[in-house]
């Protein structure tokens, strides 16, 4: 629940930052103190959330293949796996390339929209798993 509720706060923080500095700064020049950072501490949270992302989704998977027939969600989890590992890709190469100041300004775009998503959609299938879990059964 904890991992579930840190996702969805990601994706809001997330997607409030990319509306507000994408379509709410109208001058190109920023001061350079504050916003790198402001970027820097976003990039950590973000780094932080697609881990957990990433690593809950393989544990996912890891649990659909070990039944016997795989479950019905083996395919969507397996899905679900590998569109994170490529949104991951981008924003840590990204990011990697930002500490040299060279970094690509449409990968931030393709991270910051698909990101919150894939935490959203995580988020819920955690939250669903961890209330199965806590059922009690007669």
């Amino acid at each position: 629940m904890a991992a579930g509720f840190y996702l969805v706060v990601m994706a809001g923080w997330v997607i409030v930052h990319f509306f507000g500095h994408t379509f709410g700064e109208d001058h190109p020049e920023e001061p350079t103190t504050g916003t790198d950072e402001r970027f820097a501490t976003l990039d950590a949270f973000m780094a932080l959330a697609f881990l957990l992302t990433s690593i809950t989704a393989y544990q996912a998977v890891r649990r659909a293949a070990k039944q016997s027939p795989p479950a019905p969600g083996w395919f969507v989890s397996n899905l679900f796996f590998y569109l994170t590992v490529l949104v991951a890709i981008p924003f840590f190469a990204n990011w990697f390339a930002s500490m040299g100041h060279t970094d690509d300004g449409l990968l931030w775009i393709y991270v910051e929209t698909a990101g919150p998503v894939t935490w959203g959609i995580q988020a819920v299938r955690l939250w669903r798993s961890a209330g199965r879990a806590g059922r009690v059964t007669a």
